[in-house]
């Protein structure tokens, strides 16, 4: 009830401030009538929620009407991507020429091409008070080159569906192992 109460104020506000009246068809009318229809034929609101649903309509037509983004060609990447802190059975896991997968995805990322194993280091505090690398024990760090097949645009590389960029990490897995990688480089042949 006072939602309608302060409704019908508003449109008798409306009313008093549009004094203005034309001719149509030689009787004068007013914009807006004391029942607060424009031009006596359709109540202000109605009118604003036909021209909402209208706006929405045709927003709507023109997202789905927009063409479709050209697909890249496929082409060849070699990405380098490195694994850390691991032990020696994940070393001996990563073959060359195995395939590699994204792990949540299950697409194909590509095929181990090289392989490089380093001992792991970590920040360590000497004696005399420095900081310096030290190797850990049983730890490897694990440098891949993988070769994929990538759909490339000018703004961005993409690789068994995910979007490959330097610094960007991935799990990744194989029929041997399961690791989470960081890459380090893409090259687009």
């Amino acid at each position: 009830m006072k939602k309608t109460f302060l409704l019908e104020i508003w449109q008798k506000n409306i009313v008093k401030f549009t004094i203005k009246s034309f001719n149509i068809g030689g009787r004068k009318m007013k914009i807006i009538n004391e029942k607060g229809k424009l031009f006596g034929i359709i109540n202000i609101i109605d009118l604003a929620v036909v021209l909402i649903i209208a706006l929405l309509v045709v927003g709507g037509v023109k997202r789905m009407k927009k063409s479709p983004v050209a697909i890249a060609e496929t082409k060849k990447a070699l990405i380098t991507v490195e694994v850390s802190e691991v032990r020696k059975a994940t070393v001996d896991g990563i073959i060359i020429g195995d395939p590699l997968y994204h792990y949540d995805k299950g697409q194909l990322l590509g095929e181990i091409v090289d392989k490089k194993v380093e001992p792991y280091k970590e920040p360590v505090e000497s004696g005399d008070g420095r900081w310096i690398l030290a190797e850990v024990p049983e730890k490897y760090v694990v440098r891949m080159t993988v070769e994929a097949d990538v759909k490339e645009n000018p703004d961005v590389v993409i690789a068994g569906g995910e979007q490959i960029r330097i610094g960007a990490q991935f799990r990744l897995k194989n029929r041997n192992v399961a690791v989470m990688s960081t890459v380090l480089g893409v090259e687009v042949e």
